[in-house]
Parts: structure tokens; sequence; C-alpha cells
């Protein structure tokens, strides 16, 4: 088709070409639908453009969408989106049966022969525990889904008794779980607060298998250390804790006689250096802004008060720059000393390297002279012996993989640049995993090496995917915790009723079991669920068959 301007757009509205003329019809209709992002577009419009962007891209006419873009003064890639939407809602269901026409050789199906599925009182559990999780329904919308589902309804007094059957029954389930399959784990902990209540998580953070989680009415020393007891009772091995700088976390520790290694959280206080870049700069700018203005007021009247507090308030700016300056190269500086990996030529750190680069930049940004600096690197002067911790973790494995490098590559100068090779794969591909697109040449180049390397080798392709294996699991953070607390707030804002410890934390039994046995839908772990893998075997995949609710 022609592809036209607005200024070569026929006047006398004929239009050529066959997608013209079904567009000058369409767009008669002015009718908006307020339900979506652009109500400016009518159904006729959307039909129309699911039309178009569905048709085969060979008889496609070149630079239609171009057109209607134009036309409809809107993206291409919401014209895309549209078009999916389209074929997906059109699309026959893989669950349902497939939309056709009725042959007319094929007989009408007789009356009553389309099976019937009976709503029985187990199905109707199962219906309203599959609402709770994963479907995330409130109290009060089970009410409304089941007269329409079921032509039948519970009271919330029925649906609660319901509840607090199956969040018993899963807290049973979950104390014979039996853990001993993780081996020795760093688990993750965080809380959670519903209200002014707090919930207690412990993680692990390879498989994200939620070993712990407890309702609680204060997070002090004492009730941590009751988690983590009762934790251990699990057949749960703590080796280590990843964790935030909380203050009862340490005392906990003692209270409950336990030897792990913590590994302080080094994502949230280096969050807090660039917000403080960031605050520092906007400090800056209003310092700025007033000298423009004090500028101005000399420009007409020239005093030498005012000259004074210009030339003040203009150092002031000019200190907040320049210490922001340092501050963000010290933050630069910071990353690196937590890194498992040199990022430029493939090291794997030591601690004594680390730990020199971390004290050197501690104590530059000791010398700058604001006071929210001063706070800040007193804060981290406090975390920083135990940010380095997972090094300590990580050199044992280590060792142990040298002495199989060292019988595979007796040379040594081969055995340290297939290491470094390997390392820094692991270290650019964890760069984009964290949305650092900048890096996805090199690590490209960077996978072609390791390729060449274990190609018609199959020790040394072992050898790489262990290395790999090791390095991932190094923990540094505590957002696996983090990450399921994402998850669960939702669920505990949909369940306001869940006031008291007992009836949250009979909820919180049904989240953890439910959590452990639901597969991944995408990601590194898609397709299989926390406990398969831990390689923890619970008998079946079902939660709702653990909980007394087998199927039909």
């Amino acid at each position: 088709m022609t592809v036209y301007t607005p200024s070569a757009v026929p006047a006398d509205g004929t239009w050529p070409e066959p997608i013209e003329s079904i567009w000058s019809r369409v767009s008669r209709d002015t009718t908006r639908l307020p339900g979506y992002k652009r109500p400016d577009l009518s159904l006729a419009d959307r039909l129309f453009i699911g039309a178009v962007v569905n048709l085969p891209a060979e008889p496609r006419p070149w630079g239609c969408l171009t057109w209607l873009a134009q036309r409809l003064a809107t993206s291409r890639t919401t014209l895309y989106a549209i078009g999916e939407r389209t074929r997906t809602s059109l699309a026959a269901r893989p669950s349902g049966r497939p939309a056709h026409v009725l042959d007319a050789a094929e007989p009408a199906p007789a009356e009553g022969s389309v099976p019937v599925i009976a709503v029985t009182p187990n199905r109707l559990a199962r219906t309203l525990l599959t609402l709770l999780m994963p479907g995330g329904v409130s109290g009060r919308t089970i009410d409304d889904c089941l007269p329409v589902a079921f032509d039948c309804g519970r009271s919330t007094g029925s649906v609660s008794d319901l509840l607090h059957r199956a969040g018993q029954r899963a807290g049973e389930v979950l104390e014979q779980v039996n853990h001993a399959p993780l081996g020795a784990v760093v688990l993750a902990r965080d809380e959670l607060f519903t209200g002014r209540d707090p919930n207690l998580l412990l993680v692990e953070p390879h498989s994200l298998v939620i070993t712990g989680l407890y309702a609680v009415t204060d997070r002090d020393a004492e009730t941590w250390a009751c988690a983590l007891l009762l934790t251990q009772d699990r057949q749960v091995q703590i080796a280590g804790l990843a964790e935030d700088g909380c203050i009862p976390y340490a005392a906990s520790c003692r209270l409950a006689q336990l030897d792990a290694a913590i590994q302080k959280d080094v994502w949230h206080p280096l969050t807090d250096v660039r917000q403080v870049i960031t605050d520092l700069e906007r400090e800056a700018l209003r310092e700025m802004m007033a000298a423009e203005k004090l500028e101005k007021r000399l420009n007409k009247r020239w005093t030498e008060a005012e000259f004074e507090q210009w030339v003040a308030v203009t150092q002031h700016a000019d200190s907040l720059l320049t210490q922001s300056a340092q501050l963000r190269e010290g933050y630069a500086d910071l990353w690196e000393a937590v890194e498992v990996v040199d990022r430029r030529n493939g090291e794997i750190r030591d601690r004594a390297i680390n730990h020199w680069w971390l004290t050197e930049t501690l104590a530059g940004l000791r010398q700058l002279a604001h006071p929210r600096l001063q706070k800040l690197v007193e804060r981290l002067d406090a975390l920083a012996p135990e940010w380095l911790t997972f090094l300590d973790g990580l050199a044992q494995p280590l060792a142990a993989w040298h002495a199989r490098l060292a019988d595979h590559f007796p040379d040594r100068q081969w055995a340290a640049f297939f290491q470094a090779r390997v390392a820094r794969l692991w270290r650019l591909e964890h760069a984009l995993r964290n949305g650092h697109q900048n890096f996805q040449a090199a690590a490209v180049t960077a996978r072609q090496w390791v390729a060449e390397f274990v190609v018609d080798d199959p020790g040394a392709h072992r050898l790489a995917e262990d290395l790999l294996t090791l390095l991932e699991r190094t923990v540094r953070t505590s957002c696996a915790a983090e990450v399921i607390n994402s998850v669960l707030r939702p669920y505990l804002n949909g369940r306001r009723e869940s006031t008291d410890p007992l009836s949250r934390q009979l909820f919180l039994n049904l989240f953890a079991l439910w959590f452990n046995l639901h597969k991944f839908d995408r990601g590194p772990r898609q397709g299989k669920s926390p406990y398969e893998l831990a390689g923890i075997d619970v008998g079946t995949d079902d939660w709702l068959t653990l909980v007394g609710f087998p199927p039909d």
C-alpha cells in the first residue's frame, strides 16, 4: 500500500487501497473505552489493529504499520501489544474445547451427554484454598466467586474454619519435612510486618525453600533465638546467616548458642550510600539556586553583607559538589571491595585484598566533613567486619576445586588462565542478570572463550560447571528473604482478619507449604519447585493433598 503523509491524504475521502478504505469506515466509530490505557481507541479501532498486525508478514503491505501508528497517534509497540492481545483472546484455549464450526455431517451432542462435575465438599474446599493461593482472593471476594462458579456459597465463618483447619494441617506437614538434603546452608533472614506485628522469615537463598516462617508479637533477641532453635529442630543445618544490620541479630545467635558465620548484607548499606549522593547533589543544587538569586540582587544593589553571603553560599555549594563527587568514587570502590570476581581480569578475590580495599575506601570517606557522611561512615564501619564473610566460606571449596584443576591442567599458567576465563564469564553474566546490558558484548566474547576451552574435553567442562556453581552459591546479601517478603506481602494485605498471632501463624503455614511446592514460571528455576531444587521429597507436589483435600 501507499503510505500517505497527512498533507497527501485525498481531500475527497477516496481511499484507493483496501486497508485504507476499511479504515475510512472504522474511523467513524468514536465510542470511548474507559477501561483501557488508551480510551480514545474504540472497539472498532482495536479490532482493526488486531486484523492488520496479525496479517502474514509477506502479504502485508510494506509500511502499513507505520501509517497506522501515525493515523492513530500511537507507537508501534502499542500496535503489537493490541495485536498480540487480539490473537491470544481469539485462539483456542489449551485447557478448554477448541472453537470450531460444527460440521453439517457432525451430529449435535445429545442433551445430557455433556459430563457434569459434582460439587462435592472436597472440590469446594480445593477451590477455596486455590482462590486463596495462588489466587490471592480476600474473604469477601470469595463470597462473590463461589455463587458464580458453583451456584452455592459459604458463610464467612465456614471459610475461616476451613482455612484454620488447613493451616493447622500445613503446620503439621512442615514440622515433619526433613530438610537434611539441604546440607549445611547459609540462611537469609528478615522480618515482614503485619501492622506492628513482625513475621520472622528464614529462607535458603539458592532453592528459595522457606525453612521457617513465624508469626510473633515482637522481634527481640529472645524471639529470634527461639526461631533459630525451631528451625534447627527441622533438621536444618545452619552454617551461616545472611542478614541486614538489625541490632538483635547478634544477641539472638548467642542466646541460641549458634556458632554460624554472619554475612552482613552489602546491598542495603550501599543503596543508602547512593541515596546520600543524591541528597548531597540536591542540597548543592538548592545552594546554587540561592547563589543565583543573590547574584541578581547584587547586580541591582551591591552591599558588603550580601556579597559575603553570596561567597558563603557559593563556597558551600562547591563543597557539597566536591564531597558528592568523592562519595561517588567511594561508592564505586565499595562495590569493588565486596565483589567475588574482578570483572576486568577474572581474578577471584582474596580476603586480604578486599579487606585492604574496603579499609582504604572507608578511610578516605572518613575525611569528608558533611554530618550526613560522617554518620553514614560510622554505620559502614560497624558493618564492615562482617561484609567479607562470604570469602571465608568460598576458600575451602575453592581449594578443593583447585586440586582437581591442577590434576587436569598440570601447566599452572593454563590452569590460571582457564580459571580466570570461567570466573570472568560468571561475573559478566551476573552483571547481565542485574540489568547491566552494556556488558552484553563482553559476555558473548567470554562465553566463546570458555566454549573453546571445554570443546571435546569433558573434564574441563565439568570443572567449568563446578566453578560456575561454586561462585553462584556464594551468598553476599539477604535479598532472597526480600524476594519472599515481596511475594508474601500482598497475601497478608488481603487477609485483614489475621490479626491475632494464632490465625496469622495458620495462614503463614499455608503460605510456606504452598510456596515450597509451587513451580516457578520463569527464570533459572523454571518448571521446578523449591522442594524439588533442594531434593526434598514430601510424597506429592500437590499441597492441597498434603492438607487433606486430594483430587476427587
